[in-house]
């Protein structure tokens, strides 16, 4: 019976077994005006600056870029971790950008959307291939992909390459695996793929798909170097064997063995790496994050129909009396109910469970089951998911518009308009929401529109009235913070380096003793306990809190830096040569201890060794004017010297 309703569906589409969809390559001039549309919506970004948001530890702050490329590569490629996320060609890939134009903004931004474009491009094809070569299917999906509302934050941020880079490499294996289920088998006709289409017994791959299948675990293996969300492919693939009815034998097994271990061991590495940045966090027990998880879960879903509170940022709900908003309980509900909808759906067709499916299991590492970081629900994370949801609805339209049943002629129209209004108002919204993201203060003031009792985001505010030299107006959106969560250290951190930098060194200090009453083993508090002493020429003090801070976190190049620095106020070279040395052991790419280095030589008159340690801190920060000057004393100096 099922089988008999597909092919009706199919009959009424206008496609028989007797003409079975061929290639049309006249479809792929679709794409031009698919790009251009998405390239204009998003067009802005090309003129934006960095953000304080994770862009300065990935590109203008990162002392790695400037490595020659086999020493990147070596160095990417070990044990370092940028965020708590270990992506070795993400980093080489700004190392890339950073020594074609240093650090020039628009050109980062417009490497992102040029990669999001070809991204659109690869949906494009992945879809025409699934669809069994519909072009309405295609057309429908790459557009919406290319210039939904939710998809900006993964490409107007800088920081966020590593998603449009990882979700490159991510369809390209997609559209690899699919060709070499097609290799094996006859093509379909129907709606979803049938029985007599990617179905046949299984068997060992030949000789001329073999390639395909290695082609696709290389993609794989590069996506999930570039950022970890790439671990759910092993599932995407068993979910397009499950679509194409392949059987589920014990080859398929075998087949996807390599890709599961792959997945598990970078699965462990990213635990790690997030644990070791402290992102990973017990704030709320397990029943409160599945819950979590079920409405954030269905959140995206809507989001995808009512694109709105769009934001760089989402926070944790706020709890009254220990309870949740009642949503939050009603979510298992409502996904139980979807859930028993996608069975009965089953006995028709696969595509809901597959497209469905697909959306949930690329959501599965961020529904904050394992609570990482302090927002619940982030933008960015829709990029890959989407295509599941999108192509359930392009299927749908497409059926619709070329249904020959006249009690649906009537919708044809109808369903046309539907998605012109849809698309014209995605592109309105994300043109309109891209330009939030121009810089810092845009940023910061539409989060504190959206979010204006949120301690995070009134950090955020001060952060950026700080940037701007506003040091008295950011200290009251830190306090605001703080009485908001008074454990909140960050918070205390950011109050007294304002404070500090006008000066109210007694003020920086109360507070600093209050963090450290909460949190008595962060190096950064000893750090700031450390500078105030040294500013009261307190230099026996100061040099005992720049100790601690070292004790307790050794890759720490501010406590060298001024630790060195009350060596060298009480006279005790030897110290002060020792203390450098050893911050340069720890961080032998920071442009300050490099220079301090470079200075301590100079003054030693060891000119040429001075030089070298100067032009290497010039070449980390080029802006950086004292090593200009100390590296013109030391060439005058050699002049002087020849001379003689």
């Amino acid at each position: 019976m099922a089988e008999k309703k597909i092919k009706k569906m199919d009959q009424q589409a206008g496609i028989t077994e007797n003409n079975p969809p061929q290639w049309d390559y006249k479809v792929f001039l679709w794409l031009a005006p698919i790009l251009i549309l998405t390239f204009l919506t998003l067009s802005p970004l090309t003129k934006f600056t960095f953000l304080s948001w994770d862009d300065n530890a990935y590109v203008f702050e990162n002392p790695y870029l400037v490595k020659t490329y086999t020493e990147s590569i070596t160095y990417f490629f070990q044990q370092h971790y940028f965020i708590g996320n270990y992506i070795p060609i993400t980093m080489l890939t700004y190392a890339f950008e950073y020594h074609q134009v240093a650090l020039d903004p628009p050109f980062y931004h417009t490497f992102n959307l040029i990669i999001h474009l070809l991204n659109v491009a690869l949906t494009f094809l992945f879809i025409y291939l699934l669809s069994k070569k519909r072009a309405l299917v295609a057309i429908f999906v790459a557009l919406f992909f290319g210039i939904h509302p939710m998809h900006i934050e993964s490409v107007a941020w800088v920081a966020e390459l590593k998603d449009v880079l990882y979700s490159f490499f991510f369809l390209g294996g997609l559209i690899c695996y699919y060709k070499y289920l097609e290799t094996n088998t006859q093509s379909g006709n129907s709606l979803e793929p049938i029985e007599s289409a990617i179905g046949q017994p299984d068997s060992p791959p030949k000789k001329g798909k073999r390639y395909l299948l290695a082609l696709t675990f290389l993609l794989f293996l590069i996506s999930i170097l570039s950022k970890p969300a790439a671990i759910t492919f092993p599932l995407v693939l068993i979910l397009l064997d499950y679509y194409t009815r392949r059987r589920f034998t014990r080859h398929i097994w075998i087949e996807k063995t390599p890709f599961l271990i792959v997945s598990l061991i970078f699965g462990l590495i990213a635990i790690k790496a997030q644990a070791a940045d402290k992102l990973v966090h017990d704030y709320y027990p397990i029943t409160q994050r599945i819950l979590f998880a079920c409405h954030s879960l269905l959140n995206y879903s809507v989001h995808l129909l009512v694109p709105y509170d769009i934001a760089i940022y989402h926070p944790y709900p706020k709890m009254a009396d220990g309870y949740l908003p009642i949503v939050f309980y009603l979510a298992p509900i409502a996904l139980l109910a979807i859930g028993y909808g996608l069975y009965k759906s089953a006995r028709h067709t696969r595509l809901l469970i597959f497209g469905f499916l697909f959306f949930t299991v690329n959501l599965l590492l961020v529904l904050q089951l394992l609570s990482i970081g302090d927002a619940i629900t982030a933008d960015r994370y829709t990029y890959v998911p989407y295509i599941g949801l999108l192509f359930i609805l392009g299927m749908g339209f497409d059926w619709l518009i070329n249904c020959q049943q006249e009690r649906f002629k009537t919708y044809k129209s109808f369903t046309i308009g539907i998605a012109t209004i849809m698309a014209i108002g995605c592109s309105y919204v994300t043109y309109s929401h891209t330009q939030v993201w121009e810089n810092d203060e845009t940023i910061a003031n539409d989060l504190l529109a959206k979010y204006p009792d949120d301690r995070l985001v009134l950090n955020t505010k001060g952060f950026n009235l700080f940037n701007q030299k506003r040091y008295e107006e950011s200290l009251g959106y830190y306090i605001k913070a703080i009485d908001l969560k008074p454990d909140y250290i960050m918070a205390y951190i950011n109050l007294a380096n304002s404070c500090m930098a006008i000066k109210k060194y007694d003020t920086a200090d109360k507070y600093t003793n209050l963090a450290l009453k909460i949190k008595p083993d962060d190096p950064n508090l000893f750090n700031i306990k450390g500078y105030i002493s040294l500013q009261y020429h307190k230099f026996s003090e100061s040099i005992n809190y720049f100790q601690q801070s070292i004790q307790l976190k050794k890759d720490n190049p501010s406590a060298y830096m001024y630790l060195a620095e009350c060596y060298y106020a009480i006279k005790d070279k030897e110290n002060w040569i020792r203390t450098l040395n050893k911050g340069l052991e720890y961080s032998p790419d920071n442009f300050m201890l490099l220079n301090n280095k470079g200075y301590a030589l100079m003054l030693n008159g060891q000119y040429s060794e001075a030089i070298e340690y100067l032009n290497k801190s010039i070449k980390i920060n080029p802006n950086f004017d004292i090593a200009s000057q100390n590296l013109a004393n030391c060439y005058r100096a050699l002049n002087i010297q020849g001379r003689k």
